[in-house]
C-alpha cells in the first residue's frame, strides 16, 4: 500500500554494467542494485512484509561474463525528483562498474525488446587471414547456421538460427577482430552470443583456436531492429 499523500510515479534507469561486475549473476546485480537505492535514499517504492526491499523490474538477464552498455531498471517514486538527480545520486551510491547515464519516463515494455546489438572482440592466437573479415561476413550472413539448443522442455535440439542474425560489421587491427552483429533477443528464437563464436570457431577452426573474447551488448531495439528501446 502506498503512503498516504504519495504518488506514483514510474521511471526507467539505462545504466551500464562492465569490468569485474560482468562476471556477476542477474540475481548478484538485482542485490546490488537494490543496495545502490536503500544508500541513494531516494523515495522509491519499497515491498511490505518484514524484509522491505525496493520495487524494482529489470530487463531480461546477460549471461555472466557479458558486459553491458545498455541495462534498463524501472522503479516506481514516491515523491517528485528530477531525473537528473535520480541519475545523480545512483551514480554516488553504485559501485566501480556501475554508472547510470540516463533516466526518462518508460515509452515501451521490456517484452518489447527484440534486438540487441552486440559487438565481440576476438583477440586471435595465431596470425589471421587477410580476408578473415569477408570469411566472417559469409559464415554469419548464410542462409542456414545451425547450433544445438538445449531446453528443459525439449532437451537438445538441432536449430536454424540465420533468422536471427543480422551482420552489421567485421574489423581487424593486428591480431584483434571485432564483430558487430545484432541478434534476436525474442523468447521463441533467441540467439545467444555464444552462438556467433561456435558459428566462427566451426567456419574457420584455424583462426579462432585459443582465440579470447569480450562480449557487449551495445544496443537493444524494437521489432523493426532499427527503432531504439526506451
Amino acid at each position: 500500500m502506498l503512503p498516504e499523500n504519495a504518488v506514483n510515479i514510474k521511471v526507467r534507469v539505462k545504466f551500464s554494467k562492465t569490468g569485474s561486475l560482468k562476471f556477476i549473476s542477474h540475481l548478484d546485480l538485482q542485490r546490488t542494485m537494490q543496495s545502490a537505492f536503500l544508500r541513494s535514499k531516494l523515495p522509491i517504492y519499497y515491498s511490505e512484509g518484514f524484509n522491505p526491499h525496493p520495487k524494482v523490474v529489470f530487463t531480461p538477464p546477460l549471461s555472466v561474463g557479458v558486459s553491458s552498455l545498455t541495462e534498463f531498471v524501472d522503479v516506481k517514486m514516491l515523491a517528485e525528483v528530477s531525473h537528473e538527480e535520480i541519475v545523480e545520486k545512483l551514480n554516488a551510491s553504485f559501485p566501480k562498474g556501475l554508472h547510470a547515464y540516463a533516466c526518462y519516463t518508460p515509452k515501451a515494455k521490456f517484452g518489447d525488446i527484440k534486438w540487441g546489438l552486440y559487438e565481440i572482440k576476438y583477440e586471435l592466437a595465431g596470425e589471421p587471414h587477410a580476408d578473415v573479415c569477408e570469411k566472417v561476413k559469409a559464415a554469419l550472413t548464410a542462409e542456414e547456421i545451425t547450433v544445438e539448443k538445449f531446453s528443459k522442455k525439449t532437451g537438445t535440439k538441432i536449430v536454424n538460427i540465420a533468422g536471427g542474425i543480422r551482420f552489421c560489421a567485421a574489423e581487424l587491427g593486428g591480431n584483434i577482430l571485432t564483430v558487430r552483429a545484432k541478434l534476436s533477443c525474442d523468447e521463441a528464437a533467441f540467439v545467444n552470443p555464444k552462438y556467433v563464436s561456435e558459428t566462427l570457431a566451426a567456419a574457420m577452426p584455424a583462426v579462432f583456436e585459443g582465440a579470447e573474447e569480450e562480449v557487449c551488448r551495445m544496443e537493444v531495439y524494437l521489432a523493426d531492429g532499427e527503432t531504439l528501446f526506451e
